[in-house]
């Protein structure tokens, strides 16, 4: 493919290493896991009718997936950050703290 079709053509340097990059997957996939984690909780609340812990789940869940919009490989230290608010978060969720 002709560098002119390439869809890299515009992207540049990356501003962050490849542990950077790694950090920041993982961080996702902390992310991701808190994002199901809420949903196991919000198909409990569901069932047994409870609307203002569903929507008090559901903000969570919006809240969790706009951080992991918001979150940037460049940003080391908020990337380190939220992988260990996630990890807290996923124990207490497990009832493993």
């Amino acid at each position: 493919m002709p560098e002119s079709d390439s869809i890299l053509k515009d992207m540049g340097a990356a501003t962050w290493s490849a542990e950077d990059g790694t950090a920041y997957e993982v961080a996702l996939e902390g992310i991701n896991h808190v994002v199901g984690a809420l949903s196991r909780q919000i198909g409990e609340a569901e069932s047994v009718g409870d609307a203002d812990r569903v929507a008090e789940l559901s903000e969570q869940q919006r809240s969790w997936a706009g951080r992991r919009r918001e979150l940037s490989p460049a940003d080391r230290a908020a990337v380190d950050a939220l992988t260990t608010e996630c990890a807290d978060l996923l124990r207490a969720l497990r009832g493993t703290t």
